[in-house]
C-alpha cells in the first residue's frame, strides 16, 4: 500500500476570514434577497467546478461568472448587480489552522504517510505555508499557480500520482472541485463538510472534521 495521502488547503487546512463566499453573501444580504449563506457556497461550487483553467491575471485561480451564480440563486441577474459584485474582494488576506489541522497531521505523520497538498491558489499559498508552519508535515505541494491548471480537472491530481503514486485519499470540502476532481483521477475522495453546506449529498464518503478522517483511516487498516 502506498502510504500518501492528498489534501486541499483552503478550507480544509487553512480557515481564511472572511471566507471566499462571504463577501457575495454579505453583498447579496444587505441589498435585501433572501438567500443563505450555503445557497451562495454552492451557487458558487457549482460555477467553480466547470473552470479547468486559471486566468493568466489572477495566477492560479479564474473569476467567478457571477451571472451564472446569480441564475443559480433565482435572481435576475441584472448587469449593475454584477458590476457592484465584480469589485467585491474575494481574496482573505488573514488566515489561521483549524484547531483539527495540527493533530490530524501528526497522527497522519505518526502512520507513517506523506501528506501532499492539492491546491487551487495563488503564489500566497507559499506565504500561507511558512506563516502557518505548514512545511514540517507536508512533503510536497501542487499548485494550480504553478501548473496553470486546476482541480476538478483530473491532470492537477494525476500530477500528485505521478510524483508520489496513487494515494489512499484526497480530502478536500468542495464536492464539485475535490471530491468529483479526485474521483474522475481514480483517487477515493473524502469530503469535508464542516459548515454542513453538504447535509442532502447522499452515497459520499463525508466527515465533519479531519479527526474524523483519522478514524476512518484507522478502522480501514485494523
Amino acid at each position: 500500500m502506498n502510504k500518501t495521502i492528498f489534501v486541499d488547503m483552503g478550507e480544509t487546512l487553512v480557515s481564511f476570514t472572511p471566507k471566499y463566499h462571504q463577501p457575495v453573501y454579505y453583498f447579496l444580504k444587505e441589498r435585501g434577497y433572501r438567500i443563505t449563506e450555503k445557497q451562495v457556497f454552492r451557487a458558487i461550487a457549482k460555477q467553480l467546478g466547470r473552470e479547468h483553467f486559471p486566468d493568466p491575471i489572477l495566477g492560479g485561480l479564474t473569476e467567478i461568472n457571477f451571472k451564472e451564480v446569480l441564475y443559480e440563486l433565482g435572481i435576475p441577474p441584472k448587469k449593475c448587480l454584477i458590476e457592484e459584485m465584480k469589485k467585491l474582494k474575494l481574496l482573505s488576506d488573514k488566515w489561521e489552522l483549524y484547531n483539527d489541522v495540527t493533530p490530524f497531521l501528526e497522527e497522519i505523520k505518526k502512520l507513517g504517510y506523506k501528506v501532499v497538498m492539492v491546491t487551487n491558489s495563488t503564489r500566497s499559498v507559499y506565504k500561507i505555508v511558512r506563516d502557518l508552519n505548514l512545511s514540517i508535515y507536508l512533503d510536497d505541494i501542487i499548485a494550480s499557480c504553478d501548473l496553470g491548471i486546476m482541480k476538478p480537472h483530473p491532470r492537477i491530481f494525476r500530477i500528485g500520482i505521478e510524483r508520489h503514486g496513487l494515494p489512499e485519499f484526497h480530502v478536500g470540502d468542495i464536492y464539485e472541485i475535490d471530491y468529483l476532481g479526485a474521483l474522475r483521477a481514480g483517487i477515493k475522495p473524502i469530503l469535508l463538510d464542516r459548515f454542513g453546506f453538504y447535509e442532502d449529498l447522499k452515497n459520499v464518503t463525508k466527515v465533519k472534521n479531519l479527526l474524523e478522517v483519522i478514524k476512518l483511516l484507522t478502522t480501514k487498516n485494523n
